[in-house]
């Protein structure tokens, strides 16, 4: 079936906001503050790099077998529920355990139940979102996500105990399972049944394209540039002299979030207005440009002006690859190509830190901004020498695909 002609029902729109309030408010607590927890535990700059790496590969790993399975049964629900609810024990467990093998092993846990519960959960925005309103749907429930991520900044910089001791794992264990729960108010999308078993047909289907490949590789290397950036970034605000107010830390994450929101609406919308390939390409600009002066500011007000552009960086890459991949996968593999996606944005956080953690160990936390910069710019060539705008028309081969 392909995308839905009319517009989200309300009980589906509140489910789907709902679910990504949960969700990022939860992120809004473990990225930054889940590495200076790490590190207060006395770990490595390698160390905690490694531990984001391994999550990451976890997802990247289990996330194209779990959309092929998603998309051959034909059920989106059990998946994100699953997903979330990993998570969230998780984080009820991290504070009973103080070695660096018993966080590897939970990160990975970690890593596979918000890959695959955030994967699956675009797939279900596809099979609900009306055609030719993809970027601008998903920008609409995609905002809450980023609504959270604020709240929980905000949180954090009024009320600092809220993100130390057991409060902090309890109150992002909850998020996660709000998210949980909230995922199953959204009814399930009209699509017929299908045989439980896997099928990998639908990976080839989505990278038989040479555009699409290009697509995912450049995709790769901006987050893998970006990511690391934001996960590092208290470390890097801690690394000033004299030191930062630690009000400084969530202030810049509410920054970029602030920014983020309004961005997401207008990227979404400019993706369908003008195509996918507008908004990619002045993300592919800025992107080095910003990490660059990241590794030259002299002040940390510098570095809160510097994230007031993640709204031309990340708000991008959190929607437009996202319309961008529901054009290009056959509509019978949209969970596939969601994947697909999601495990390539996996592969860069977790090559991203584990690379990241290495070279801030040799060269500091300030130069290893230089390094992110090289890796965008790389993206960028491949973003402008090979990718174009995907075709929303239906091929020969898709239609094929169809009525197999």
């Amino acid at each position: 079936m392909s995308s839905a002609s009319t517009a989200l029902r309300p009980r589906d729109r509140f489910g789907l906001s709902a679910y990504y309030f949960a969700t990022f408010a939860g992120v809004g607590f473990s990225t930054p503050f889940l590495p200076l927890y790490w590190k207060g535990l006395g770990f490595t700059y390698l160390q905690i790099g490694s531990l984001v790496a391994l999550a990451s590969a976890a997802g990247a790993a289990m996330l194209v077998p779990i959309g092929a399975w998603s998309d051959r049964i034909h059920r989106r629900h059990p998946f994100i529920v699953t997903g979330s609810l990993l998570v969230s024990g998780c984080f009820l467990a991290y504070p009973l355990i103080r070695s660096f093998v018993a966080f590897a092993v939970l990160q990975a846990i970690v890593g596979v139940g918000s890959t695959m519960s955030q994967a699956i959960a675009a797939a279900l925005g596809a099979d609900l979102f009306a055609a030719s309103r993809e970027g601008r749907s998903f920008a609409e429930v995609r905002a809450w996500g980023t609504i959270g991520f604020i709240g929980t900044m905000g949180a954090a910089a009024f009320f600092p105990g809220l993100v130390q001791g057991r409060e902090y794992f309890l109150a992002t264990g909850l998020l996660y399972l709000c998210a949980a729960l909230s995922v199953l108010l959204v009814g399930k999308p009209a699509q017929g049944g299908g045989r439980a078993e896997l099928s990998f047909q639908g990976v080839g289907a989505v990278l038989g394209s040479r555009n699409t490949r290009a697509f995912v590789a450049a995709y790769l290397l901006g987050y893998m540039a970006l990511m690391p950036a934001t996960a590092n970034l208290s470390l890097y605000l801690k690394s000033f002299d004299p030191p930062v107010s630690p009000r400084i830390i969530p202030l810049a994450y509410a920054i970029s979030a602030g920014c983020e929101l309004p961005f997401l609406f207008i990227m979404g919308w400019a993706a369908d207005r003008f195509g996918r390939m507008l908004p990619l390409r002045i993300c592919f600009i800025v992107l080095p440009i910003r990490l660059a002066l990241y590794a030259v500011a002299t002040v940390p007000t510098t570095a809160l002006a510097l994230q007031a552009t993640h709204g031309l960086t990340f708000s991008v890459l959190a929607v437009v690859p996202f319309a961008f991949m529901a054009d290009a996968a056959p509509p019978r593999y949209r969970a596939t190509g969601q994947a697909i996606l999601n495990a390539a944005g996996s592969a860069a956080y977790a090559l991203g830190p584990l690379a990241a953690g290495r070279i801030a160990d040799l060269v500091g936390i300030r130069n290893l901004y230089l390094f992110l910069a090289t890796v965008a710019v790389t993206g960028s060539v491949i973003l402008f020498a090979f990718v174009r705008e995907p075709s929303r028309s239906t091929t020969v081969q898709e239609a094929a695909l169809e009525q197999a």
